[in-house]
């Protein structure tokens, strides 16, 4: 009994679960960190380009500082300076308006506004400190920038300089500018929409590629947990094969088992036939990989099972239920071919039947030119036909003679231009060598086929077994 556990590797299942974990959690990290990078740099640019956009504005407001204060120093009228100084520079949504120390309002200019947004108490704390005194505060029509500016009365005119108009200035001056800030000069934001596009275009693909991995993660899980249970298959199939070289009494065998792919559906085994007696089969179910494999198995274990070593009339009977069988359970599409023989060694009789296989070749050692002899009679192929009859045959065996069987994969091995390889070539080799071992033969043979077969061109499995009959022990 084949031990499934042995055939797995060491913790396969176990280790792969474990590494299909990590898997996730590093997924589930670079999402994280894909949704980070992407909050922070649209975060990044609203800061920025805030910042940016303040200090365009208050630019703007000391240009019109520079401009009131140069009208300042030109009178000493307080009433209509702002109107003198800016005229109608001003849009709708700008306001600003000159006041004294005490925040009594002295002249306005631009949209309309209420009492001072800063306190005595911090204009004189932020003049003294020498620092701006300025804020962003928010309004129906939008954020609004204030920013308050010290003004320096008109200078008192020196000798021989014209009269100032006016009177003398009514103390220290303060200049309160509250300006959109959407008035902001947007082109310097340039740059930094750059950054934030690159940014953008980093963080999605990193999220896109996270996102994909995650999608194709569980369908290369499954891929993987089908691979190693079609690599268990695999080793359980070749388990049930026997070696490739045995050595019976009466007899010498050699085989050779290659799927086309993981597994497959050509199949071979040698049997205990009773007292001096063995049994060899081959087949070759049609199709390839796993649902041959498994059509392959249901007919090996059948056959072991069945009774038909012992006589003809049993070796016919299982045939045709083994062939009914296959016409019940298996579908329309699947079938199989197969050659089972019975060596009696005593009386040198070999019994067989074929259910559509590729007639094996019973080689007579005559001299000078070996005899072949195709073993091609017993029925049509198993699971088509529900009353298909099988017939038996026996023929005398000689010591020394070679009986080869093989699948169609050897035959109909195609080469570059499509042509195959075909019986006659087969039949020349095997002319050409019939002295050797079985084990000589078949090599030369898989030397022949794989210097005619085209790597390029698709090929079907490849099955050969080879028995060399010797005397009486």
């Amino acid at each position: 009994m084949i031990n499934l556990r042995r055939l797995e590797s060491p913790g396969t299942f176990g280790r792969s679960s474990g590494r299909y974990r990590w898997v996730v959690v590093w997924l589930s990290v670079g999402s994280a960190i894909a949704l980070l990078l992407l909050g922070n740099a649209v975060r990044d640019y609203r800061f920025v380009s805030r910042i940016l956009a303040v200090q365009q504005v208050r630019h703007q407001m000391n240009q019109i500082a520079v401009q009131v204060e140069q009208q300042l120093r030109r009178t000493q009228e307080t009433h209509g300076v702002l109107e003198s100084a800016l005229g109608g520079s001003l849009r709708g949504d700008e306001s600003v308006s000159l006041l004294a120390s005490d925040g009594t309002l002295l002249d306005h200019l631009g949209a309309a506004t209420g009492s001072s947004s800063f306190s005595p108490e911090e204009v004189h704390g932020a003049f003294s400190r020498r620092e701006p005194l300025f804020r962003t505060i928010a309004t129906p029509a939008g954020e609004r920038v204030m920013e308050v500016f010290p003004m320096h009365p008109a200078r008192r005119p020196g000798p021989g300089s014209p009269p100032l108009q006016g009177g003398g200035p009514p103390g220290p001056l303060l200049l309160e500018v509250a300006l959109p800030l959407k008035d902001a000069d947007t082109s310097v934001l340039g740059p930094i929409r750059r950054n934030l596009i690159v940014n953008l275009s980093a963080a999605l693909a990193l999220l896109a590629t996270v996102l994909l991995a995650g999608v194709g993660l569980r369908a290369y899980v499954r891929g993987r947990r089908l691979e190693e249970q079609i690599e268990i298959a695999r080793q359980v199939q070749s388990r049930l094969l026997p070696k490739s070289t045995l050595q019976l009494p009466g007899c010498e065998i050699a085989t050779e088992y290659r799927p086309s792919e993981v597994v497959g559906g050509d199949f071979y085994d040698v049997l205990p036939g009773g007292e001096q007696s063995f049994a060899v089969l081959i087949g070759d179910v049609s199709g390839k990989g796993i649902p041959a494999a498994l059509l392959m198995g249901v007919i090996h274990g059948a056959v072991r099972t069945a009774a038909w070593r012992s006589d003809v009339a049993q070796h016919q009977e299982e045939s045709g239920r083994l062939n009914r069988l296959l016409c019940e359970h298996a579908s329309g599409n699947r079938f199989a071919s197969m050659f089972w023989c019975v060596y009696d060694q005593p009386q040198r009789l070999l019994r067989y039947v074929n259910a559509g296989h590729c007639p094996p070749f019973l080689i007579a050692r005559r001299d000078p030119v070996p005899v072949p002899t195709r073993l091609d009679r017993g029925g049509p192929v198993l699971g088509l036909l529900g009353e298909a009859a099988y017939e038996a045959s026996t023929i005398a065996v000689s010591p020394g003679d070679l009986l080869v069987m093989y699948s169609d994969g050897l035959v109909e091995a195609s080469n570059a231009a499509g042509e195959e390889y075909g019986e006659e070539r087969l039949m020349e080799l095997l002319q050409q060598r019939a002295g050797q071992s079985p084990s000589q033969l078949r090599d030369a043979i898989l030397d022949a086929w794989a210097a005619f077969a085209s790597p390029d061109q698709p090929q079907d499995d490849l099955t050969i077994a080879i028995i060399r009959f010797a005397g009486a022990d």
